[in-house]
């Protein structure tokens, strides 16, 4: 036996029963702030910033934590953690408590421990039989994309259900996921090798940092990646977090079951579209301009939603912005993987992240601030025109606009 064991079925089941627990937050949590404690939208940007802000904070500590530890424990550890700030809800709604300051400490709580979940759990997943790698990214995608749906449709039916059960649920799941990412990687004891697993000796992290934004500053191409990355943030996934679930219930008059329903939508674009690149990778000779041209359609669909088209036309148009997300979020890694060495990836990736999560905070608290004060459509229509600012200048000026693929850097 190894010292090593890894079992992927396990890791599959921990990926399944946490994306779960993840599909009912994504559609619980705004849900709650505005449908249940009918908060302004300004108060709902304000609570997904104080979601998203910790990993702006955390997501280098939470790297240089993750290496230094056995990552079947810990992941353990924080998937036992997430129990608590559900179990919070749980009591605050039990007893008729809930507040929208216990929707922040929720927040800041659950944002925590997911940035220390997240470098952790992809780490793990380096593990697997390396030259088997595409099938098993293909395989957790794919699961991830199930379990998601079904986690949003059962909090879709909130309204039938109840708040309580939905939560008892996550922490169940979460529990689970516990349980089943502790069998994935056991910490062995048959020999030495087994109780120092491949520790790596503890980084700097500003260190690390700087010398991550000195190689930005020296490749311009990188450098316009990273303020592509940024607009992405602020102006796509701010926009999406709380426009969308406002758009539901403003909008259209509808409740969190259609709101489960676009979010299962986007979600498959997502999925369409990495699904897409695995397979035609070699297809795509210009990256960066194929990811300028993918801003540039995702600020037309905002457009498209600001004029709240039917039904019929809102989720083709969901499934297609989903799908152009989704083939950003993918060219912007292979543009980073082609022309970072690969000694410096890790730094170069912990800025790329930085500007992703350094964006998407602030653009919800701007955009729940900006829907309040002049509404969903002209909110939608300003977004898509900064987009198309921002897509005019990248296309005229960026070195990204003629980047050809390449050879990933040695």
């Amino acid at each position: 036996m190894t010292s090593q064991t890894f079992s992927f079925r396990h890791y599959l089941a921990t990926i399944g029963s946490s994306n779960f627990s993840m599909g009912v937050h994504t559609i619980l949590f705004p849900w709650l702030i505005i449908g249940v404690l009918e908060q302004s939208p300004s108060r709902l940007g304000l609570a997904q910033m104080a979601l998203l802000l910790p990993n702006l904070l955390f997501i280098l500590p939470g790297g240089v934590v993750s290496d230094g530890r056995h990552r079947g424990t810990w992941l353990s550890l924080l998937y036992a953690l997430y129990m608590l700030p559900v179990g919070l809800l749980f009591l605050a709604v039990a007893t008729d408590q809930l507040s929208f300051s216990v929707m922040l400490l929720f927040a800041i709580s659950f944002g925590t421990i997911s940035a220390f979940v997240q470098p952790a759990r992809e780490s793990l997943l380096g593990y697997a039989d390396q030259s088997l790698m595409h099938q098993a990214v293909a395989k957790v995608v794919a699961v991830q994309f199930v379990a998601q749906s079904v986690g949003f449709f059962f909090a879709g039916q909130i309204e039938n259900v109840g708040v309580l059960p939905l939560l008892a649920l996550q922490v169940c799941m979460f529990a689970f996921s516990a349980w089943c990412i502790r069998q994935c990687h056991p910490l062995m004891k048959s020999t030495p090798e087994a109780t120092n697993e491949a520790v790596i000796k503890p980084r700097n992290p500003l260190a690390e940092l700087r010398k991550g934004f000195n190689l930005f500053a020296e490749n311009r191409a990188l450098l316009h990646l990273i303020f592509l990355v940024f607009a992405t943030g602020f102006l796509a996934f701010g926009v999406y977090l709380v426009g969308m679930p406002l758009i539901a219930k403003q909008g259209y008059g509808g409740g969190p079951q259609l709101y489960a329903g676009l979010q299962i939508t986007f979600t498959l674009g997502i999925v369409s579209a990495n699904l897409g690149v695995m397979k035609r990778a070699k297809m795509f000779k210009r990256p960066g301009r194929l990811m300028i041209i993918s801003f540039l359609w995702r600020g037309s669909l905002v457009g498209i939603v600001a004029f709240i088209p039917s039904l019929w036309v809102l989720f083709p148009v969901v499934y297609v912005w989903g799908f152009f997300s989704g083939l950003s979020m993918t060219l912007g890694r292979t543009i980073l993987h082609n022309q970072v060495p690969h000694a410096l990836r890790s730094r170069a990736a912990s800025v790329y992240q930085l500007s992703l999560f350094g964006g998407a905070p602030l653009g919800a608290w701007a955009s729940g601030v900006a829907i309040q004060a002049v509404g969903l459509s002209v909110t939608f229509i300003t977004i898509a025109s900064l987009t198309l600012v921002v897509s005019l200048v990248a296309a005229l000026r960026s070195p990204l606009w003629a980047l050809a693929t390449q050879e990933p850097a040695d």
